[in-house]
């Protein structure tokens, strides 16, 4: 009987470990260097949502964010007590993409001018790859959260974790 769940463990293992080996495939993806006057939506975490406002010539709506677009980007900046605490900036580029598809998540942070030599790889998929940045206290989020959507890069300080 111990001989049978050995190999039947054995059998369901081998097929659990080759399952989706050949579904990923890499997505290729050609992306426009960022402007000269481009600042990385990471750079307004903590300013005051004022402050922010000023710089990216765009008022705050009723709940205490700020969305820009571009061809390029569309960036939202959220407050939390009239400073910015989370930013996402959608890279308009890379739609569709493919849950299915393996990005370049180096490419996507040098698309939104973030050094990915000084971040921490934590955790990495096919949709989702994640980073911190222990000198800015972040993590970053470069993921494909649905089929057809472009990649979305997060940036929040509210569970980075050390």
């Amino acid at each position: 009987m111990i001989k049978h769940a050995l190999v039947f463990t054995l059998l369901i293992s081998g097929i659990l470990g080759g399952c989706g080996e050949n579904d990923i495939t890499e997505q290729q993806i050609q992306l426009t260097p960022p402007p000269a006057d481009f600042i990385s939506p990471y750079r307004f975490i903590k300013f005051r949502l004022e402050a922010a406002s000023d710089i990216l010539k765009t008022a705050a709506n009723t709940d205490g964010s700020i969305t820009t677009n571009t061809a390029q980007y569309k960036t939202r900046y959220n407050s939390t007590d009239g400073v910015i605490t989370y930013s996402e900036i959608y890279l308009l580029e890379t739609a569709p993409c493919s849950q299915t598809e393996s990005f370049d998540p180096v490419a996507i942070l040098n698309a939104v001018a973030v050094n990915p030599k000084i971040l921490e790889e934590r955790d990495r998929m096919a949709h989702l790859a994640t980073y911190y940045d222990h000198q800015e206290k972040l993590k970053i989020s470069v993921t494909c959260e649905q089929n057809g959507a472009p990649i979305v890069v997060r940036f929040s300080n509210k569970y980075y974790q050390v």
